[in-house]
């Protein structure tokens, strides 16, 4: 029967509720949060398990006893994936179905010899200690914010206080012989507080680490340009500047191109064709340039790069590598391949050059590669206009 002090007896059930209740409610405002949806099943095994041990006040018979092994077992194999989901790592399967191998045969032994409670309590408080470290070897090694610090600490410390319980249940001078024995003891309440605190603490790290992660995915929506993923405009000409500070005194070299024919690609395979190939086309930019190159979508098909600390010669090399990757790219499309090419137009930005005209005049040689017979480089003017400025075609120099 259930214990006459309900108040604090469901005090672990309400919480565990609670969390479930929470990711569960985060999965279905956005059913790609499939990591919310795991976890909420962690915490519900986990209240089968916590109510059978912690509510029902009397012996386990054999259906209590496998009720909290499988809601234990599973419980905690959720909360594992669940975090790894979350911070997008695997989960380690040799290790937790050696630690379950070895909690399971442990809990076996113990109903089928009859032993003491004590050993299967000892069992399953063994196995979360594993299940914390795991989690937190997990976020650790995944951390790329202060918050995963957080989460990581409070795994190891729930992993140092379930330890100190299971030394306490092997050095007890009270009796833990039977599951009634063990309820009125001093270790059942305090086992019990100790769960529901970290039950909220937990929950709230990791709702934590969500807002962290929605917070940046809306950064970067504001950031980037939605079909191929690069910056947008107004994140281009921040972090530019911001590279261009961190370079100086050394100039910076800025690239624009354009897809040649585009119109064509659009009007031939139709628009699913072309994002595609505008998707590839952005992919192909950030594979081919430095990692601390910055690359934009000025929009359509034309696109800017910056790179940091070039000379012209540099500049010009890159654009031509750039230009032969583009022309030996090839789109998988139905019936065969598509191949693009673009024309490309460079200058050379030294620290006190304004952008804005540098773009002008860089645009200008995208024009006049063009007007060559596209598939080429064009070397811009220098940059000497002041910002509005027009650079007009007889201004840009050739540049194979």
């Amino acid at each position: 029967m259930l214990n006459a002090n309900l108040t604090y007896e469901l005090l672990g059930p309400v919480i565990f509720v609670a969390a479930g209740c929470a990711f569960l409610l985060l999965y279905l405002t956005d059913r790609k949060q499939m990591p919310a949806l795991i976890l909420s099943g962690a915490y519900f095994f986990s209240l089968i398990g916590f109510v059978a041990v912690m509510v029902v006040d009397t012996d386990l018979q054999p259906t209590y006893q496998a009720s909290i092994l499988i809601s234990v077992l599973v419980g905690h194999f959720l909360m594992i994936w669940g975090v790894a989901s979350l911070f997008g790592k695997q989960v380690p399967q040799y290790t937790v179905g050696f630690v379950v191998f070895l909690v399971a045969s442990v809990l076996v032994y113990a109903n089928v010899t009859g032993s003491v409670f004590w050993l299967r309590l000892a069992a399953i408080s063994g196995f979360t200690v594993s299940v914390d470290l795991i989690c937190c070897l997990l976020v650790w090694r995944a951390r790329s914010h202060r918050v995963d610090t957080v989460v990581a600490v409070v795994f190891f410390a729930q992993a140092l206080v379930t330890f100190n319980r299971i030394v306490r249940i092997f050095f007890a001078d009270f009796d833990l012989s039977t599951h009634s024995a063990f309820k009125s003891s001093l270790l059942a309440p305090s086992m019990q507080t100790e769960n529901a605190i970290f039950a909220i603490i937990i929950g709230l790290a990791l709702f934590s680490r969500y807002s962290v992660t929605l917070v940046m995915q809306l950064k970067r929506l504001a950031e980037t340009d939605p079909l191929t993923g690069l910056l947008n405009r107004r994140a281009f000409e921040t972090k530019v500047q911001a590279l261009r500070v961190a370079s100086a005194p050394l100039p910076t070299g800025l690239i624009i191109c354009d897809i040649d024919h585009f119109k064509r690609v659009n009007d031939s395979h139709g628009h699913e064709v072309g994002d595609r190939a505008l998707k590839a086309f952005a992919e192909l930019l950030e594979q081919e340039t430095p990692d601390t190159a910055i690359c934009t979508r000025l929009g359509g098909e034309e696109f800017c790069i910056v790179l940091a600390g070039v000379n012209d010669e540099a500049i010009r090399l890159q654009a031509a590598h750039l230009r032969g990757s583009v022309e030996r790219l090839q789109i998988e499309i139905r019936g065969g391949s598509l191949q693009l090419t673009a024309s490309f137009g460079y200058c050379k930005l030294e620290p006190g050059d304004d952008l804005r005209t540098a773009m002008v005049s860089a645009d200008a040689a995208v024009y006049q590669a063009k007007n060559d017979g596209r598939n080429l480089v064009r070397e811009a003017a220098a940059v000497s206009a002041e910002p509005g400025d027009i650079v007009r075609p007889d201004q840009v120099s050739i540049a194979v």
